[in-house]
């Protein structure tokens, strides 16, 4: 019985491959790899480029206004963001993202660009005052 045992693990190693030690090649490492093993891709939310950013201070920014964006960054506004609203007359240049509760975390508002072009976005205070940033989208 042992030695069945023994022949079916040694079996199931043959079966799912060994692992190859490397060879002492003098630190050569690309020597070892074989030459149909498939690349290492980066992780793509490792490449994300921090949002474009701008602090509301009180009924003001302090901050990236206005902004020159690519398509598919984000721009965030921190600070005393809480209660306002963004809005844009080019929704089809930028999507704009209300900040609030979202289950039990806080999210801030802002917006990502969609498409290349000139947009307007505005932010509106609880107070209604208005601020605008002109957004440049390559």
């Amino acid at each position: 019985m042992k030695k069945l045992l023994l022949v079916l693990c040694l079996g199931v190693l043959v079966a799912c491959g060994e692992t190859d030690k490397p060879a002492s090649n003098g630190g050569d490492t690309a020597a070892t790899a074989a030459p149909d093993a498939p690349a290492a891709t980066a992780d793509p939310a490792a490449q994300a480029l921090p949002p474009h950013m701008a602090t509301i201070k009180g009924e003001a920014f302090d901050g990236d206004v206005p902004v020159s964006m690519k398509v598919g960054e984000t721009y965030v506004f921190t600070g005393d963001s809480k209660g306002w609203q963004v809005d844009t007359i080019n929704p089809e240049l930028v999507e704009v993202k209300q900040g609030g509760t979202q289950d039990t975390y806080e999210t801030n508002p802002g917006f990502v660009a969609l498409a290349a072009g000139k947009a307007v976005v505005t932010v509106t205070s609880p107070a209604n005052t208005i601020l605008t940033i002109m957004v440049t989208i390559e």
